[in-house]
């Protein structure tokens, strides 16, 4: 009995130890078509975030808030540095204190696929949405 337990041991600390795939590259953010795309996000409360930013600028913040239903923030997002921007809401459903009032925001993480970005000291981490395909860059190719 004592050499088969032996065995054993020996069998299991030979396993090869597993390869963990390298972080995701982070990407700069220099214009604002770097970001552009529909990103999604959800929170411990079951809360959905869907936030839609255009290569022109216009940014669309859609919040459902579960029983107490969804609500809007829209307005304008420009780059201000590498990985700062400002948005101005001009719709402001969710926090209508918000409205016409420079927010900076700092993206703080941005691979390309995913998209995490600093408010007032509050960090919230967005995915590319599954149907929504980065803007291709360079020339266009025949298919």
């Amino acid at each position: 009995m004592r050499l088969l337990s032996v065995a054993v041991v020996v069998l299991v600390g030979c396993g090869s130890a597993q390869v963990r795939k390298p972080p995701p590259k982070e990407l700069p953010v220099n214009q604002i078509s770097d970001l552009s795309g529909r990103w999604v996000a959800s929170d411990d409360m079951d809360w959905s975030y869907e936030m839609t930013i255009d290569a022109k600028g216009g940014i669309d913040v859609w919040i459902d808030r579960g029983r107490m239903g969804r609500c809007e923030q829209k307005g304008t997002i420009i780059a201000l540095a590498d990985k700062l921007v400002r948005v101005i809401y001009t719709r402001g459903e969710c926090n209508p204190q918000a409205v016409k009032v420079p927010i900076d925001m700092l993206v703080t993480s941005f691979t390309g696929e995913s998209l995490t970005v600093e408010v007032g000291g509050q960090a919230r981490a967005y995915q590319r949405a599954p149907d929504d395909k980065p803007a291709a860059t360079g020339p266009a190719q025949l298919q």
